[in-house]
């Protein structure tokens, strides 16, 4: 495992989420009453970014069908798909949002 910096919580609204490039990879971060989530920026059902998705409390819905995510786990709610969106943990260094990422970049990892 690796930690990658993603942004400074400062930056980051509460009730908003904004799409971060790093190592070829595109993260998703979101910011609820409930801390900051990262999973990545794709959605499971057909591949298109999440980022511009609505986020209403702990969810985070797909723009193009509006398949909902778990942001705490990633798991889809609705019947578009079953396959979760890879989650990632958060940690706060000061103002820092690093998360832990490892070598494997495959889309998703199954949580059941």
């Amino acid at each position: 495992m690796r930690r990658l910096v993603l942004g400074a919580a400062s930056d980051l609204a509460l009730n908003s989420a904004r799409a971060v490039e790093r190592d070829g990879r595109s993260f998703l971060l979101c910011r609820t009453a409930d801390g900051i989530f990262a999973l990545d920026n794709r959605c499971t059902h057909q591949d298109s970014p999440l980022a511009e998705g609505r986020l209403r409390g702990n969810f985070i819905f797909c723009p193009l069908h509006g398949v909902r995510f778990d942001l705490r786990n990633g798991m889809p709610a609705g019947t578009l798909t079953t396959k979760p969106v890879r989650t990632y943990p958060v940690t706060l260094a000061g103002d820092a949002i690093e998360i832990s990422v490892d070598d494997d970049p495959s889309p998703s990892r199954a949580i059941f």
